[in-house]
């Protein structure tokens, strides 16, 4: 794997976990404030902005917060692929999610298509969603 596809998958990695830690510094390193995603397990509607999922992050944290049986959230990236055109990657992918809680850990599956953006330059990369 060359180093700029390393670096977006490392940036991939990041957000994901961010996620997962409810870690909202790690989620604004890796997002850009104007993101956009279709949620489908949240809305049918396009989601725009960093804001809401600052907000849901924010939630997801209070509910782990106050569950201490929650378990731990863990993930996989299926078959990656990453297509980069200059300043553009997109990178599409399984994503396998490990979900270990109670007695037997549970597992979801699912395709994605994340787009990223180079916010830097090519010697000093800043890639984010």
């Amino acid at each position: 794997m060359d180093e700029q596809i390393a670096a977006i998958m490392d940036v991939l990695n990041r957000n994901l976990q961010s996620i997962w830690d409810s870690d909202i510094e790690a989620y604004r390193a890796t997002t850009a404030e104007d993101v956009s995603f279709y949620e489908w397990y949240i809305s049918p509607q396009r989601i725009d902005g960093i804001d809401f999922h600052l907000r849901e992050l924010r939630v997801h944290n209070a509910v782990l917060s106050d569950n201490a049986q929650s378990g731990r959230m863990e993930h996989e990236i299926l078959q990656p692929r990453v297509q980069v055109y200059g300043d553009t990657a997109i990178v599409t992918y399984t994503l396998l999610l490990r979900v270990a809680s109670g007695a037997a850990p549970s597992h979801k599956s699912h395709n994605e298509t994340r787009v990223f953006h180079n916010f830097g330059t090519a010697e000093v990369p800043a890639w984010k969603l």
